[in-house]
């Protein structure tokens, strides 16, 4: 495979990956709180933040379909979306240690710090 097919799949799989997964977490903030110790988690006061979050997560996924349209215009976003998902993986980790998430958070957060290296690498390949 080409290395810009490579890295249009490369950014698609990180579009499915964030649209999905703040889908699934949106839907379990609304109809399925029960499920929030699954997680590790207690269920918060407001869901004001995650849900913001969440739609946040979405909206990073939407840039990476963009990205995987116009590699070359679209840097800026693979550079944000690295810091974002690096900042997602920190923060899952630490609360993890402090014991206030179980290891699916990290697990998903790894996900993200894979993608983080293949970003960079996209970064500093496509210069």
């Amino acid at each position: 495979m080409d290395k810009k097919k490579y890295y249009k799949y490369l950014f698609l799989i990180a579009a499915l990956y964030n649209i999905l997964n703040s889908v699934i977490f949106l839907g379990i903030s609304i109809f399925g709180v029960a499920l929030f110790p699954l997680f590790g988690v207690a269920v918060p006061s407001s869901m004001i933040w995650l849900q913001l979050s969440l739609f946040l997560i979405l909206i990073f996924g939407i840039g990476y379909i963009l990205v995987s349209r116009d590699m070359e215009n679209n840097r800026g976003l693979v550079f944000t979306g690295a810091l974002a998902k690096l900042t997602f993986f920190i923060i899952a980790l630490t609360y993890y240690i402090l014991g206030d998430v179980n290891l699916l958070i990290v697990l998903l957060g790894g996900i993200d710090l894979i993608m983080v290296i293949l970003f960079i690498e996209f970064l500093l390949k496509n210069k």
